[in-house]
């Protein structure tokens, strides 16, 4: 309980000071002001995806979703936008079998990001929590009943839109806390670029786009872990939210806690809700 007070303090914290003094608005949408990172695996989203490793098939789902707080806009006159977050997520993965489907792990989050815009320019900091835990199917199957994991950290990103359609980024991951004690920082950088509107579908915006994700752990000796990630836009008019099926080729240590010494690469087909 002290840790999570001392967490949620240090995020009002977050949040400029001159911000803090402007009137701010209540509840506003989300992913407005820095829009979701499309390649990073561990971002914020409800989504699922299959593919195939290691002789067997493979699902993993993602529930989670971003819920606006605050926004300050126009800060002091410097037409800077500021946003205050909370978001959190559930990622699973399951071992398909075609009988009773093996649950090996999840990982849970809890995000309290700061985001902020000035014309092309963006950027989110934000405190986080991430713990993981093995499925049961998977301890009864192995004998391998894991480690503790939980760590918490301060990540910061820099986004820039080049034109219309161009995105590049990076950020880097400083940990507050972490069992075990071995973990590490994180650095990441990335690109995303898409079409014009194919106009495929009268009133919803919607095409095609690449999106490019590396991330190096310092847990894993600064190895680069990469996903690419080619997929079709669907949006709704007005409103940033959107459907999205993908392919992604993701080479590199895994996604998940409990697993992250092991080296993973595979092709999966995907579907992410942008909520």
């Amino acid at each position: 309980m002290l840790r999570f007070r001392g967490f949620l303090a240090l995020a009002l914290l977050l949040a400029p000071a001159a911000a803090r003094a402007a009137e701010p608005a209540m509840f506003p949408l989300s992913e407005e002001l820095f829009h979701r990172l499309l390649a990073d695996p561990r971002e914020i989203q409800t989504s699922l995806s299959y593919y195939h490793r290691d002789g067997s098939s493979f699902a993993d789902a993602a529930l989670g979703n971003t819920w606006g707080l605050l926004r300050w806009s126009d800060v002091n006159g410097t037409g800077t936008d500021v946003q205050w977050n909370l978001a959190g997520m559930a990622y699973s993965r399951f071992r398909l079998s075609g009988g009773v489907n093996e649950f090996q792990g999840a990982d849970f989050f809890v995000n309290l990001p700061v985001e902020a815009r000035r014309g092309p320019w963006s950027g989110r900091v934000m405190l986080y929590h991430e713990s993981s835990h093995l499925g049961d199917d998977y301890i009864r199957r192995t004998g391998n009943t894991g480690n503790r994991y939980s760590i918490e950290g301060l990540r910061a990103t820099a986004s820039y839109d080049f034109l219309e359609h161009f995105r590049g980024y990076a950020g880097a991951t400083a940990l507050l806390h972490s069992i075990p004690s071995r973990q590490h920082g994180a650095l990441q950088f990335g690109a995303e670029a898409r079409t014009s509107d194919l106009g495929w579908f009268a009133g919803h915006p919607s095409w095609v786009y690449l999106a490019q994700d590396f991330t190096s752990h310092g847990r894993s000796a600064w190895n680069v872990d990469s996903n690419t990630e080619l997929g079709l836009y669907l949006g709704f008019p007005h409103v940033v939210r959107a459907l999205r099926t993908h392919l992604d080729y993701y080479d590199g240590h895994s996604q998940f806690g409990q697993f992250y010494s092991g080296h993973e690469e595979y092709l999966s087909l995907g579907l992410s809700f942008d909520f």
